[in-house]
């Protein structure tokens, strides 16, 4: 097996029985699956080098290793070539897992961190930037600007991921979603920024409290107010909490309110405003192998509610309450929701950003249902939710929500379609047949 080298074969391998090859990084390379590679650039060319093999087609197969570290070798690399590198014969190696992949992956990212177990999608911190810390691989693979979280936590829920260790925690402006933030201590009164802190007597005679320097006369310390000469801590008196005074309006406090100040746009956040975002390194999760290989497992696009079920279980159900309620004279709703233009979306704009579109939904859909009420992603672009023992006027409440909802799409390419039919209904003897008739009605 061949290895690689990108610019000059270095010191440490010139002596080795490695069988290397100084190569340069075009076309033809980077159309080859399973390629080891070594690189020996200056940093800025090394990284511009990683960011190129992970873009290409097949850069997600690939063993690449460098000869010093740089800006992005710890996100984009397999380590450094060290004395390690060359006692490790698996390393000099393409992955054996490669094999196993026959097709070109869904999700090339997955694969790449299934390959090699040690790897790990790790964010960097970038000051520059308002969110502060952004994920190299997700940049390259799914080419988000800002961390896709919601696609992050479908991730995890299906085990595709796991979350390891919380690298930051980081707090966002409400208004502009900017990292960059300024807390403040403020009077609670006025809201002025412009306090003092002081010290503090408390004389236990009459109970006075004030500032320490208004207890000193000449030599002695004495209460202001009834005159007693305070002799001992804890007997004459004591030092409660710091205090402040406010120079605006000057009232005294002993808390005062923290607000946050964003450095972007000046907008000024109380905390229970603030965002807070959680960063991890992620591992590859137990189920990834068989959603690369067998596709065994739920699409990542589906809309998930609690109480989201198969469809084979929603048509029984529907069945079952159908004559249910026919037989006790209950009324029941179907709504039926379609979303337009997924595949031009998704050539647009990726298959990151549907996902965390379909989550945000699937949020918005949760905050109006039920825990009794039965969903179903019926088809790609087609889902169902059952409501017993509901009224027909609900109904409205639910259209302005999805609406509100929709307003809020930044892209024209999608559209919902929503329509409702009353329940029970005669004409529903087969399951199968009665929603697939409502299916096409959401066509026309």
């Amino acid at each position: 097996m061949t290895i690689c080298v990108l610019g000059k074969v270095p010191q440490l391998l010139s002596n080795s029985a490695l069988e290397l090859k100084s190569v340069a990084l075009n076309e033809t390379l980077l159309a080859q699956s399973g390629v080891v590679c070594v690189l020996n650039l200056n940093n800025e060319e090394q990284d511009r080098m990683l960011s190129q093999i992970h873009r290409s087609n097949y850069g997600w197969s690939w063993r690449v290793f460098t000869c010093q570290p740089s800006f992005l070798s710890d996100y984009l690399s397999d380590g450094l070539v060290d004395s390690d590198w060359l006692s490790s014969k698996e390393k000099h190696l393409p992955f054996e897992k490669l094999n196993r992949i026959i097709n070109e992956p869904s999700d090339k990212l997955l694969a790449y961190l299934w390959l090699d177990e040690a790897r790990t999608l790790s964010p960097m911190k970038v000051i520059s930037e308002t969110a502060i810390y952004r994920y190299p691989l997700l940049d390259i693979y799914h080419n988000q600007v800002r961390t896709p979280f919601r696609y992050l936590h479908r991730l995890v829920d299906a085990d595709l991921i796991e979350a390891d260790q919380c690298v930051d925690r980081v707090r966002y402006c409400h208004s502009c979603q900017s990292g960059h933030l300024n807390f403040v201590d403020t009077c609670p009164s006025c809201h002025s920024i412009d306090i003092k802190t002081f010290d503090a007597l408390h004389c236990f005679t009459c109970g006075h409290v004030d500032d320490a320097k208004l207890f000193l006369s000449r030599r002695t310390m004495s209460c202001p107010k009834c005159h007693t000469e305070l002799k001992h801590i804890g007997v004459d008196y004591d030092r409660p909490l710091e205090l402040y005074d406010c120079n605006n309006c000057h009232q005294e406090f002993v808390e005062s309110d923290v607000v946050a100040k964003c450095m972007t746009c000046d907008h000024t956040n109380s905390i229970n405003e603030l965002t807070s975002r959680s960063y991890y390194h992620y591992s590859v999760g137990e189920s990834a192998q068989r959603y690369l290989l067998d596709d065994q497992l739920e699409s990542k696009r589906n809309i998930i509610l609690s109480g989201s079920v198969t469809t084979s279980v929603f048509e029984a159900t529907l069945a079952w309450k159908n004559q249910l309620s026919l037989r006790h004279k209950h009324q029941d709703l179907l709504i039926g929701i379609k979303v337009q233009n997924i595949d031009d979306y998704i050539l647009k704009f990726g298959d990151v950003a549907y996902i965390e579109f379909i989550s945000a939904f699937s949020e918005q859909l949760e905050s109006l249902f039920r825990t009794t009420d039965l969903s179903c992603q019926y088809t790609d672009d087609v889902f169902f939710i059952l409501l017993p023992h509901c009224e027909s006027s609900f109904l409205s409440v639910i259209e302005t929500r999805i609406s509100e909802f929709a307003g809020k799409v930044d892209s024209e390419l999608l559209s919902l379609i929503v329509k409702s039919w009353l329940l029970p209904s005669i004409e529903l003897s087969v399951a199968s047949e009665w929603l697939s008739e409502r299916k096409s009605e959401l066509n026309d």
